[in-house]
């Protein structure tokens, strides 16, 4: 018995294997277009896929090369979970070193430890160094240095300059006269031949005059004497704040003219 049908176009009936319609003449399907299982006019799904007779794709289920429509990709499919971490397998292979990329850096090298500086050594030399100059300078200079600081207390200076270390160097016809002050202070030799003396020396290094901040260390030669004679002296001087002080008086002789 043949089986029978109606077309999927117009109704008309048509039987199996019947490739034309008689009402509309329109082509009729004979065979599943996805598995090739022949079916009867009139069918609208395969008996063997379940594809729709219009033509349309059949559902596609696990197994067959692709998800189900609208369903959860799963692993295995081709991609990734969504939103999920891309594990081997999903997608692309993960690169490792050789494949084409050089693995990352591990970051930059920990810098070397600097070696110990001998900062430290060399600033306790110069140290060293500063204080052996000032104890040197003060010793051969400190006095003066302290007569050039100013005093702090105020009061006016009313005493005057400390005379000290009186020498003479005699000659035939001159001597040369040296002495010490506490302080900056003038210079000034009297002499003559007796304790009246009568002679008195130019006024020199005088610390009130523009000229001069005055000696500690002092020393002035007496010309045109007399050979293998003696005479009386005293040395003077004055501060800054014409302070004046005199030594004790005392003598010296000359020495005799060389015989050539």
């Amino acid at each position: 018995m043949q089986q029978t049908g109606r077309c999927p176009n117009c109704g008309s009936p048509v039987t199996f294997g019947q490739r034309f319609c008689g009402g509309c003449g329109g082509q009729l399907s004979t065979g599943c277009a996805y598995c090739g299982t022949p079916f009867s006019p009139g069918v609208r799904f395969c008996a063997n896929c379940g594809a729709p007779v219009g033509g349309a794709a059949p559902p596609q289920q696990p197994g067959w090369g692709a998800p189900p429509p609208g369903g959860p990709q799963q692993p295995g499919w081709g991609a990734p979970p969504p939103g999920g971490p891309q594990q081997p397998g999903w997608g692309a292979p993960q690169q490792q070193p050789g494949w084409g990329a050089q693995p990352q850096a591990w970051g930059t090298p920990p810098r070397r430890a600097q070696q110990s500086s001998n900062r430290p050594l060399l600033l306790v030399l110069l140290v060293v160094l500063l204080l052996g100059l000032g104890g040197i300078v003060y010793w051969r200079w400190g006095d003066q240095l302290l007569g050039l600081v100013p005093s702090s207390s105020g009061a006016a200076d009313t005493t005057g300059p400390v005379i000290s270390n009186t020498s003479v160097t005699t000659g035939a016809i001159s001597v040369i006269i040296t002495w010490s002050t506490d302080e900056l202070a003038s210079s000034q030799v009297e002499y003559g031949l007796t304790s009246d003396y009568g002679t008195t020396t130019l006024l020199e290094n005088d610390p009130a005059s523009a000229t001069s901040i005055g000696l500690i260390d002092h020393s002035m030669e007496l010309p045109d004497l007399d050979p293998e004679t003696l005479y009386h002296y005293r040395v003077k001087s004055k501060d800054e704040a014409g302070n004046q002080s005199e030594s004790a008086g005392a003598t010296f002789e000359t020495e005799a003219v060389p015989v050539e």
